[in-house]
């Protein structure tokens, strides 16, 4: 049974006084990997970036992400929130693009200092806490690297240790922008597989930004598109991956809530990108 995890409604992203787009509305289910779809410049990192709450250029009419308004501002007001964390700043984690691989790191002190807020003043990190790396270097299949120097990992290496301090920090929803970009194929179709497992073994929604739409496409359960003219696009239902080694992890997920609902990932596609009309 999926419930739902975080939900946005009627939230509008922007930089400063220039509106992207308005009125996203949809919620996310935990287990669930979904794919976030766009033309550059059309607000995807932008929209990361707000419901992890740490983007400063937001209009000033957008309540803060545990649905609890700033001074000034209307409880009718744009939002997003999660439905069982006390706080969304810890249970919804961003992965940037582009994170840098400092020398003198090994991946286990790269994780502990993700989580410094269940260290003590040595930087010494909790039992729990240290109890939960080990897990999530096991489902990402990353043990043997623990001792390893980040500067060594190659690109999805790293990006599995990325993942891997995320789930060390309770993260109920993954948002990670363009984790795919500057792999090679390999790479970039087994860190897309790592995004899906992750969702199903652990039970955290993922949202990701990619531009390698055929390959994330096997992946996603659903796809949410922003397009040029400033509209949240989402498919309706949660579909079953191309990719048959995932097949037997897929079940259902509730709706999305939108505005604009298409009927499939591809026909999300195909309206966010008119070039890909002919897109099967």
């Amino acid at each position: 049974m999926h419930s739902t995890v975080l939900r946005v409604e009627n939230l509008t992203i922007g930089y400063g006084a220039r509106t992207l787009v308005r009125d996203i509305s949809f919620e996310l289910a935990s287990g669930e990997c979904v794919l976030l779809a766009g033309p550059n410049g059309t607000g995807k990192t932008t929209l990361l970036k707000r419901i992890a709450g740490v983007s400063r250029e937001i209009p000033s009419s957008v309540s803060d992400l545990l649905g609890m308004t700033k001074e000034g501002q209307s409880e009718q007001q744009s939002h997003c929130h999660s439905e069982r964390s006390e706080g969304i700043y810890t249970h919804t984690i961003l992965i940037p693009t582009n994170i840098p691989k400092v020398k003198g790191f090994t991946v286990e002190a790269f994780i502990q200092t993700g989580c410094y807020q269940e260290s003590d003043w040595r930087g010494r990190i909790s039992k729990e806490a240290a109890a939960r790396m080990d897990e999530a270097l096991e489902v990402l299949g990353i043990q043997a690297f623990r001792n390893r120097d980040i500067s060594t990992l190659s690109d999805g290496e790293f990006q599995k240790a990325c993942l891997a301090t995320g789930l060390t920090r309770k993260a109920e929803v993954l948002l990670l922008d363009e984790p795919t970009a500057h792999l090679d194929v390999e790479n970039r179709i087994d860190v897309l597989r790592t995004l899906r497992e992750v969702a199903r073994k652990t039970g955290t929604a993922v949202l990701f930004s990619s531009h390698d739409l055929h390959d994330a496409l096997q992946v996603a359960d659903r796809v949410f598109a922003l397009t040029r003219d400033g509209r949240f696009l989402a498919s309706e239902t949660f579909d079953k991956p191309s990719d048959p080694e995932l097949l037997a992890t897929s079940s259902e997920a509730p709706p999305v809530i939108s505005s604009e609902v298409e009927k499939s990932k591809t026909d999300v596609i195909r309206a966010a990108f008119p070039a890909l009309a002919n897109l099967r």
